[in-house]
C-alpha cells in the first residue's frame, strides 16, 4: 500500500512538473477550420478511448499516459471540469493564452504539454476516441463524484 502511494505521489509530482514548461502555441490546440473530423461509431470510439487513456506510448518518452495524471478520473481536474466543453482551464489560459478550450483542444494540450509529444492529427481516430472517452466517461464520472 505504501509503495502504491509513493508511486502515485511520484507520478502526480511528475505531471505537475511537466505542466510548468514554457508557453504553448495555441495553433497546436485549436482545430484548423479546414481540418476534417474522424467519423465513427460512438461506442467504439469510447472503448478505443479507454485503451488510449492508459497507453503510455502516446507520450514522447513512452512513460506517461492520460491515466498517469488522471488515474481515478478525478485527479488534477478543477471545478470548471463540471461544465460542458468548451470551458475555461487555468493551465490552458496560462500557457496558451486561451479563455476556453474544447475537449479536442484539451486532449491536444495534454499531448503537447504533460505528455511532451506532437498533437494528434485532427482527423484521427485517436483524437476522436480520446475526446469521446473524456466527455462520456471521465467528465461524467467527475460530475457524478463532485456533483453539480
Amino acid at each position: 500500500m505504501m509503495r502504491k502511494l509513493l508511486l502515485m505521489l511520484v507520478l502526480t509530482t511528475a505531471c505537475v512538473a511537466t505542466t510548468r514548461a514554457a508557453s504553448v502555441d495555441s495553433a497546436l490546440i485549436i482545430r484548423p477550420k479546414e481540418s476534417g473530423t474522424y467519423q465513427g461509431d460512438r461506442d467504439h470510439l469510447i472503448a478505443r478511448g479507454e485503451a488510449l487513456w492508459n497507453d503510455k506510448s502516446l507520450s514522447g518518452k513512452g512513460k506517461t499516459s492520460c491515466a498517469s495524471c488522471h488515474g481515478d478520473n478525478t485527479k488534477m481536474f478543477k471545478k470548471t471540469f463540471l461544465d460542458a466543453y468548451p470551458h475555461p482551464v487555468k493551465m490552458v489560459s496560462k500557457k496558451a493564452k486561451l479563455d476556453q478550450i474544447t475537449t479536442e483542444g484539451m486532449v491536444q494540450f495534454c499531448m503537447v504539454v504533460p505528455m511532451k509529444n506532437e498533437p494528434l492529427p485532427w482527423d484521427s481516430e485517436e483524437l476522436a476516441a480520446l475526446s469521446a472517452y473524456s466527455e462520456a466517461v471521465v467528465q461524467k464520472a467527475y460530475v457524478e463524484k463532485k456533483g453539480k
